[in-house]
């Protein structure tokens, strides 16, 4: 008795759900379709250009200068230098007074570490050319040395 209950009961479920199925699908969806009718023109229009001004300070341009001349000088690649001394304030800048006058191709800078101050000469690219220039120097600064700045 069940099984013919759940027999009708399936028959009449499946029954229902191909009806409500078939009531919702379109009888003549191909007409529609191909008639074009449910198509929309669309019109393009051509979109204005846009422009960006940029507002810098002039300066910018004035440091992106240094920064190149600084660049070809070697301000911030691996150069090597020469260091002339290394101690007392008074007697550095006499020894870069000196070696200004002795030497005016290359520029000597003195540089501080506590508690003492070294003066340094050059620039040079390769260490040939720093060697070339201490022995150029060492007839003036008998303990000058070469080495490369950290």
């Amino acid at each position: 008795m069940l099984n013919i209950k759940s027999l009708i009961f399936s028959t009449i479920f499946y029954a229902t759900g191909i009806f409500f199925v078939a009531a919702q699908s379109p009888s003549n969806s191909s007409d529609t379709l191909l008639d074009g009718s449910n198509f929309t023109p669309i019109t393009y229009t051509k979109q204005p250009e846009a422009f960006v001004t940029v507002n810098q300070d002039p300066r910018i341009k004035i440091l992106l200068n240094l920064k190149s001349k600084m660049d070809k000088e070697g301000e911030f690649s691996d150069r090597y230098k020469i260091q002339l001394y290394y101690g007392n304030l008074k007697q550095a800048n006499e020894i870069m007074t000196s070696s200004k006058e002795a030497f005016p191709q290359w520029d000597a800078t003195i540089r501080w570490e506590t508690p003492n101050y070294k003066v340094w000469i050059g620039n040079y690219r390769t260490r040939l050319e720093a060697d070339r220039a201490l022995k150029e120097i060492h007839t003036k600064f008998p303990s000058a040395f070469i080495f490369k700045p950290e």
